[in-house]
């Protein structure tokens, strides 16, 4: 059976031409292609269309020193057309759009394990299983090794490579070969089973009474995931609340206003959506008044904050309900319509734009160029970081008269830069150096948390360390990494013992933003008592 994709040139040209020229007509293209419609007359112009594209398939296939396979010039040649509208509008292939659909969903079918590759050459190792999942049940465990899946090596896998075969429809079987310690590998057959996908993986509470709950992407559990991890923080005691949103991509909007209406009294907007081509505006707003509307809160905000993400700060901020605390967030407002495409896949065109309850356009600009919108952290500090008045972008205000900035992205009331790696601990982290170890110690079978606490522990890592390749460094450079490499040793031993929410606390004295909204919340407490 041929491969929906493989098909001579000349017949793909002559299905993509009339669909291709049809398309960038809507879409306002076809001026730009040269002797398209110049007579006016359509039938002309799709034959001009054709033999435009035919022609220039035709010299790659002829001509290219490497010429790439149909499927990734029908891909290439989407992508093209659609990034010429802006940088949102998209095709997504049909593995990228069901890895997305599977985001939207909260839930894909698969073992149930959390798993990394030390290295570009190295198996696949375990981090952890998801309990109650056939991984677990088949006895799988932490620092265990998949060294094969289905027969095919997995050091010859990226990882996403191998996660992909480990994945597949609930009730088919995927065969692993598991290594464990010293011991003979065990081949093992197992039947894949629906396995949830937290949208908020961690939520517990802090020393000082504040709760902490970590949103990763916003999808159709969320609402219901974050609600009820806030209801258990409310009975141990949560007194106020840091939301995490840091590197959260974004995901439904339904998902946001959900989450933001948490938060809300009714009838607060949460955002609003005006379209590209026309005057009507929507306006989201809390239906009811929100569960948690009184509890004291920051949202944490940094340059992989977008979308979804920015809908709920913005709307926190701008109603006074929360302080932002962190880094401008990426600025990302242009909403796409996901259109599927059968079996091909899906195409997300951009049909209108985002706005706080303030009037602040989310979208950053991307008119000068798309290298300056993709790296902004490598502009010029005046374009990039937008911290001073002077380039915040335009002003608006809370419902409180409190001044907010414009100018794409959501701006931090408390701007507070990340730390840096210590060059000798980020050294480690590349070369996986604290997994490597920890897995190696948990393997063995004997550690527990207050071993991976121990003065000798971190010395037993120090020793190891120096034995490898990177492992030549100063006393100087050891000391200034050291408080690092304890909590990162920590991060990865107890993600194995305990599971990825104790790796995740054992990072917390080396996160200042975090560090910062704790401050901020117990300055906030404080001012009040004394008024």
């Amino acid at each position: 059976m041929s491969h929906p994709y493989v098909v001579n040139y000349s017949t793909m040209l002559r299905r993509l031409a009339l669909p291709i020229f049809i398309l960038l007509c809507a879409l306002g293209l076809a001026g730009r292609w040269p002797d398209l419609g110049a007579s006016g007359d359509t039938a002309s112009g799709r034959r001009a269309a054709e033999r435009l594209y035919q022609q220039a398939a035709s010299l790659i296939e002829s001509s290219a020193a490497k010429p790439p396979t149909q499927k990734i010039l029908l891909s290439d040649s989407l992508d093209g057309m659609l990034h010429s509208l802006d940088p949102h509008s998209n095709y997504y292939s049909p593995e990228v759009f069901r890895d997305l659909m599977e985001d939207q969903e909260g839930k894909f079918s698969g073992l149930g394990l959390l798993v990394t590759k030390p290295s570009a050459t190295s198996p696949l190792l375990v981090i952890n299983p998801i309990p109650d999942t056939p991984a677990w049940k088949a006895g799988i465990r932490a620092g265990d090794v998949i060294l094969e899946v289905d027969g095919h090596p997995t050091d010859k896998m990226s990882s996403g490579e191998a996660v992909r075969k480990l994945k597949g429809p609930s009730g088919t079987e995927v065969t692993i070969k598991l290594g464990r310690g010293e011991g003979k590998p065990e081949v093992m057959t197992l039947k894949r089973a629906p396995i949830p996908k937290h949208t908020v993986p961690y939520a517990f509470m802090l020393p000082g009474g504040e709760g902490y709950a970590k949103v990763n992407t916003f999808g159709n559990t969320t609402v219901q995931e974050l609600e009820e991890n806030l209801d258990r923080l409310k009975a141990e005691g949560m007194t106020s609340l840091i939301l995490d949103l840091r590197d959260n991509p974004g995901g439904s909007l339904t998902a946001a206003i959900g989450v933001a209406s948490l938060f809300l009294h009714k009838g607060q907007e949460v955002v609003s959506v005006r379209g590209r081509r026309s005057a009507i505006t929507l306006h989201h707003k809390a239906t009811k008044d929100g569960r948690f509307a009184e509890v004291p809160m920051v949202v944490l905000l940094n340059l992989g904050s977008a979308s979804a993400s920015e809908i709920v700060a913005g709307a926190l901020q701008d109603h006074d309900r929360a302080l932002v605390v962190g880094e401008r967030s990426w600025g990302k407002g242009l909403v796409q319509t996901m259109t599927p495409l059968g079996d091909d896949g899906a195409v997300a065109i951009t049909t209108a734009r985002y706005y706080t309850p303030s009037g602040r356009l989310i979208q950053r600009d991307y008119s000068r160029s798309y290298d300056a919108y993709y790296f902004p952290d490598q502009q010029p500090a005046d374009l990039a970081s937008k911290e001073s008045p002077a380039v915040q972008g335009p002003e608006a205000h809370t419902d409180n008269g409190r001044v907010v900035y414009g100018g794409g992205g959501i701006a931090p009331d408390v701007v507070v830069k990340a730390d840096k790696i210590p060059p000798l601990a980020l050294k480690f982290e590349r070369v996986r150096a604290f997994l490597t170890f920890a897995a190696k110690e948990v393997e063995k079978g004997n550690l527990d948390a207050a071993k991976v606490r121990s003065a000798a522990f971190l010395a037993e890592f120090k020793a190891y360390a120096a034995a490898t390749p990177e492992g030549k460094f100063t006393s100087a450079e050891w000391a200034q990494s050291e408080p690092y490499i304890k909590c990162a040793l920590e991060r990865e031993a107890m993600t194995m013992l305990d599971g990825p929410a104790s790796g995740y606390k054992a990072m917390i004295p080396m996160d200042n933003q975090l560090l910062k909204a704790e401050a901020v919340l117990k300055e906030s407490a404080a001012g009040k008592k004394a008024a």
